[in-house]
């Protein structure tokens, strides 16, 4: 599945190494013939060196139970097939759709000379999927500052992470200025908090702002931070680097032999579909637009 825009979806042959996000078709089954009834093969690759090709049914028989326990979404909404994708598809996507997706979201305003970055490849992609994934958060994020225009070197004199367009500037959330509006509580704290929900990868270097956050490592509190949120990462290289000696450590494939066949014989719990009798009733929305 390729995005040309937030909702314009064209499908394309699939290919071995690609990723593919929810709800998209991966194949067809042929009728039946003479040499019998049509069948498939589905196995799951895990990560690591020399890892076995497993089973994937306890591992689907999992999700389907999340999915009918309503547990990580609103009851009666699908994750699937969404019309635009949501905040977990678009880290999944390419930086050649993630470009696509920035320039024409209208919910992420970029200035001329940093629209001219994009559209000639030196931002990084995570710096793309970090704006996306606010945008279809509900955050709409202004950028201040990605290359163009911003210095080569920090207050402190270190080379700046703009500089290799491994970072971005947000000055403004939904229109609300992050000048004077930083604090617990704030659009910068929601925004943050946000931000913080990335992992892996995807985890930014550096938050910069006027307020760092207890156990988030990341998290830095600059007095030159007041008007906007610095959102940094390291260069690629050093990400693959570090992300390889976790990878090194996995399981080996007996393990994972082992464990697939042991989660096969946990049997399936039994999912509520009701509302229990311990639930707290949620107290009805204030007025003035307040959500429950």
């Amino acid at each position: 599945m390729f995005r040309e825009g937030p909702n314009d979806v064209h499908l394309h042959d699939l290919r071995a190494g690609v990723q593919v996000i929810a709800g998209t078709v991966l194949g067809h089954v042929a009728a039946a013939g003479a040499g019998g009834e049509p069948s498939m093969v589905f196995q799951i690759r895990p990560t690591g060196a020399r890892a076995p090709l497993i089973d994937p049914k306890p591992i689907l028989d999992g999700w389907v139970q999340l999915e009918n326990s309503s547990v990580f979404r609103a009851k009666g909404q699908s994750p699937f097939a969404a019309g635009a994708p949501s905040a977990g598809q678009v880290l999944l996507e390419s930086k050649e759709q993630l470009q696509r997706q920035v320039l024409a979201n209208p919910d992420i305003e970029i200035y001329p000379c940093g629209r001219q970055d994009i559209e000639t490849d030196q931002i990084d992609r995570r710096v793309l999927a970090t704006l996306e994934f606010l945008a279809v958060s509900g955050l709409k994020p202004t950028v201040s500052a990605l290359k163009c225009g911003h210095s080569l070197e920090t207050a402190e004199g270190n080379v700046s992470e703009h500089a290799s367009g491994d970072a971005v500037d947000i000055s403004a959330i939904d229109g609300v200025p992050i000048a004077g509006h930083q604090g617990p509580g704030s659009i910068t704290d929601t925004t943050i908090r946000k931000l913080l929900t990335l992992q892996g990868s995807m985890k930014p270097h550096q938050i910069i702002s006027l307020t760092s956050y207890p156990g988030a490592d990341n998290t830095i509190a600059k007095a030159d931070h007041f008007d906007h949120i610095h959102i940094g990462f390291l260069p690629a290289g050093a990400v693959t680097a570090s992300l390889a000696g976790s990878l090194s450590s996995a399981i080996t494939p007996s393990q994972w032999i082992k464990l697939i066949a042991r989660l096969g014989e946990i049997p399936d719990p039994t999912v509520a579909s009701a509302r229990s009798a311990a639930a707290i009733p949620a107290p009805a929305a204030r007025a003035g637009g307040g959500k429950g």
